[in-house]
């Protein structure tokens, strides 16, 4: 989570907005809900449903704190951390940490949930107490087609792992879509025991697989998934194996 000083205001919360109406909103949740039916647990899903339910005055932008989202779903706070940790892993929601203007004293955070089509929607980042920020864009404005090549655009995400994004980068050339394939490794991933190195090995291995039938499949990434859930599972059950006899 970006750790920014950001003063809690309806200026800022205004400004965090991703969403123009209530039913963008509501579309969008049900897009995500649906897009990760099989790697959301039933914790997390009560998780989103509350941030969706508490997003509606400033539309997409809640800022309950973890104790309370605990209490209205039956969860300690460690885990509602957690949760929101993996949403925001997952490109669902951001979260911005938050600090009162009368005291400067961090208060409850600003939890924002992300449109489904983050590159077709420019989310403004909200005034930092430091310094100003020089021509910031308009919040949902359309980026222009002369932007689509800048380094920043092909930079590579420090949470994926360099030998996955070296390897993708060579065959797909966009960001974008590197990251919607490491997200599908790491969510199918989540719960093995598996280092990071296995998980990036896993998700090399699968896209090699579901490159020789590209040509074939209609939806590569669903492809790629249930063959990353299948090595990866194979791998998890052969190290339990493995634990077990040697010990």
């Amino acid at each position: 989570m970006k750790r920014i000083d950001i003063l809690a205001s309806e200026a800022t919360f205004e400004t965090l907005e991703t969403f123009e109406t209530i039913e963008q909103l509501n579309e969008t949740v049900r897009e995500y809900k649906c897009k990760y039916k099989e790697m959301l647990t039933n914790t997390e899903i009560s998780v989103l449903d509350i941030l969706h339910r508490y997003s509606a005055k400033y539309k997409g932008v809640s800022f309950l704190c973890k104790n309370t989202i605990g209490k209205l779903v039956g969860k300690s706070r460690r885990t509602i951390i957690r949760v929101c940790q993996r949403l925001e892993e997952l490109g669902i929601i951001r979260q911005y940490a938050m600090k009162r203007a009368s005291d400067m004293q961090q208060t409850s955070n600003a939890i924002v949930i992300l449109p489904t089509k983050c590159d077709d929607v420019v989310v403004n980042e909200p005034h930092v107490t430091q310094e100003p920020k020089e021509n910031v864009t308009p919040r949902k404005t359309l980026p222009s087609k002369t932007n689509t090549n800048t380094k920043e655009r092909t930079a590579k995400p420090a949470w994926i792992p360099q030998a996955f994004f070296a390897l993708l980068d060579s065959h797909i050339h966009s960001v974008k879509e590197i990251e919607e394939y490491w997200r599908s490794v790491y969510a199918t991933t989540y719960r093995m025991n598996l280092a990071l190195e296995e998980r990036a090995a896993i998700g090399i291995e699968a896209f090699f697989a579901m490159k020789s039938r590209l040509k074939q499949l209609r939806k590569p990434i669903a492809y790629y998934t249930g063959v990353v859930k299948r090595m990866a599972k194979q791998r998890y059950v052969t190290g339990l194996f493995a634990d077990v006899f040697n010990g």
